[in-house]
């Protein structure tokens, strides 16, 4: 534990292998689904585990709007039959299918038609390339077979007339993933009800899309009935949040989802440990804290598209905007085997934060990833920065194409038990979760560093306009974030002076860093800005300028280029706008200490 002080390494050693396995093993004799009797005993156990310690918790009620795979199946029908049948066909196999939440139901006999299979990417959550293949096929009618498992995919295929989605799994595990279908954030608003797709979606094993994919190479095509059964509807849930005060109204938020998928115990049972042992460290040193903790509990993470992490968002958004300073995200800790930290999520302005804590404790030093648009990170539009999502992971000879539990075959399956989690990695997994919350409640300044966000917003801006050579003017962006770098090189050389300064001194400090950071973390993740919340699909860096790609390719007097160049000049307003407020923020800070 090199560069780890004796005060953290007395804090790190509070933390309990034993209390982690056991709240673990609690939560594992209960399938928490969300709003079901076994989520609301998952939650009545850790309010009962944090008031037996002293820890005062509130637990928030509200509605929301979910939905729950009940059944689905792949009838494979002879080479007699010629699709659009409803009946009468032969059944030459049955394949073992999962629907997904929010797919479309299907009458008791199903949907027939011929399958198209359009080869799609591994990665649910960067693919941007299955939709471009989507686009280019004829699928009215059809049912798509695809291993891109991305909602956008199924947006696609919908919109395209198909009448059905089968996901093919990319990897080869023998099991059948859970998932969920609608690309719309949190509980849908009246604007967005109608961006879930109605057709029926289906995963299937890799072995037996290959089945199909055969059965077309031999026969020229392949005829399929695909049935499908859904609930969906609004149900109650709750959420539990522990408040610990710093000495500041600035707190660090930590959360992960309390819901699963069965009972999952790397997705997320490990994570509710963690969270509760957390609890626990930071209840008995509150006394040290400069800034404060919040730890949440997240319900509607699996059948809600992160319905719990959303209400939160939007019903305490002042709060988040005006003194969050980061989100932890609790994801997945502790897996079997998951020995590996070579690849650690972090936004630009906790990269180095991130990497330090993991190598100084892990002697690993992990190339840092951009985060996604996944897994409960719902704080971006109210401008909070994040860190972390998943840590441990297997190696990457042994992953499966999944988006959880260290990369392991078992992710949202039945097969996702207690003896998936090791003791040992989710100890070192919860260290690395407080250490980072702890140097961010009481470091004197907050170490995030705006000069690197700056950098890497600037070196987007660099490369789109490259792109976009004479189709759209980027030059008064690329200086201002020039000019904002520079600034913000002054400023974080201003560290040096943390322990001289009053403590007035560094709370106007972490002020100007903390609205800088707030004005563009929505510009770097999302477009819909401030108040709404973008779809779940891949998202590109700073995504209100993405389309300068597709601009660049297209002749100026395209009917299409135009459309696409009048929504640029709206989002680079936008960018511009914030870039510029938070320049003001930063100047205004230098000025006060020249």
């Amino acid at each position: 534990m090199k560069g780890v002080s004796q005060t953290e390494r007395r804090l790190l050693e509070e933390l309990s292998a034993d209390e982690l396995i056991r709240h673990v093993e609690y939560l594992c004799q209960l399938d928490r689904t969300s709003s079901s009797d076994g989520e609301n005993e998952a939650i009545d156990y850790l309010v009962r585990e944090l008031r037996a310690l002293g820890i005062p918790v509130q637990v928030h009620e509200f509605e929301a709007y979910l939905s729950f795979p009940q059944k689905a199946s792949v009838d494979v029908l002879g080479a007699q039959c010629q699709g659009g049948c409803q009946k009468g066909c032969l059944v030459e196999t049955t394949l073992r299918a999962k629907t997904r939440a929010f797919s479309g139901l299907t009458p008791p006999e199903g949907v027939t038609g011929e399958v198209v299979y359009v080869p799609g990417g591994s990665d649910m959550f960067t693919d941007f390339d299955t939709k471009e293949k989507l686009e280019q096929r004829q699928l009215a009618g059809k049912i798509v077979m695809s291993e891109g498992g991305g909602r956008q995919n199924m947006l696609t295929a919908h919109k395209l007339g198909a009448i059905a989605y089968i996901h093919m799994w990319p990897s080869k595990e023998d099991v059948l993933h859970e998932g969920i279908v609608s690309p719309v954030w949190g509980t849908p608003t009246a604007a967005t009800i109608d961006n879930i797709p109605d057709i029926p979606v289906v995963t299937i094993t890799n072995d037996d899309g290959e089945l199909i994919k055969q059965k077309i190479a031999d026969e020229g095509s392949c005829v399929l009935t695909v049935k499908a059964d859904v609930e969906t509807g609004w149900r109650k849930l709750r959420l539990p949040e522990v408040r610990i005060p710093g000495k500041t109204d600035d707190f660090v938020l930590l959360g992960g989802h309390i819901d699963s998928w069965h009972v999952g115990a790397t997705d997320n049972a490990s994570g509710n440990a963690t969270c509760i042992e957390l609890a626990k460290v930071f209840w008995n040193h509150r006394h040290e804290l400069y800034r404060g903790v919040r730890i949440a509990w997240w319900p509607g993470h699996s059948t809600g598209r992160y319905a719990g992490s959303t209400w939160y968002a939007d019903n305490f958004w002042f709060d988040l905007h005006d003194h969050c300073v980061t989100y932890i995200n609790i994801d997945s800790p502790g897996p079997v085997g998951a020995t590996q930290y070579s690849l650690v999520t972090a936004v630009a302005e906790n990269s180095l934060f991130a990497q330090n804590i993991v190598e100084q404790l892990t002697g690993q030093v992990p190339k840092i990833e951009r985060p996604v648009r996944a897994g409960d990170q719902s704080f971006w539009g109210t401008g909070v920065t994040s860190l972390f999502m998943l840590l441990s992971e297997l190696p990457e000879d042994e992953k499966a194409a999944v988006g959880g539990s260290g990369g392991a075959w078992w992710w949202h399956t039945e097969e996702d038990t207690a003896d998936k989690v090791s003791p040992e990695v989710l100890l070192l997994d919860t260290q690395i979760h407080g250490l980072a919350a702890y140097r961010i409640c009481t470091e004197p300044l907050l170490p995030l560093r705006l000069v690197d966000m700056a950098w890497e917003l600037w070196s987007i801006v660099d490369k789109l306009a490259s792109t976009a050579g004479d189709a759209f003017d980027l030059t008064k962006l690329h200086e201002e974030l020039c000019h904002l770098h520079e600034l913000a090189g002054q400023l974080e050389k201003l560290r040096k002076q943390a322990d001289s300064m009053t403590g007035e001194e560094r709370q106007l400090f972490d002020n100007a860093l903390n609205r800088a950071i707030k004005l563009l973390t929505p510009i770097n993740y999302t477009v819909n800005g401030m108040f709404e919340h973008d779809p779940a699909i891949p998202t590109p860096a700073l995504p209100g300028l993405a389309p300068v790609a597709k601009l660049a390719v297209l002749p100026a007097n395209h009917p299409m280029a135009k459309f696409i160049k009048n929504g640029l000049v709206r989002q680079r307003n936008r960018i511009r706008y914030a870039v510029r407020a938070a320049t003001t923020e930063v100047e205004k800070c230098l000025r006060y200490f020249a």
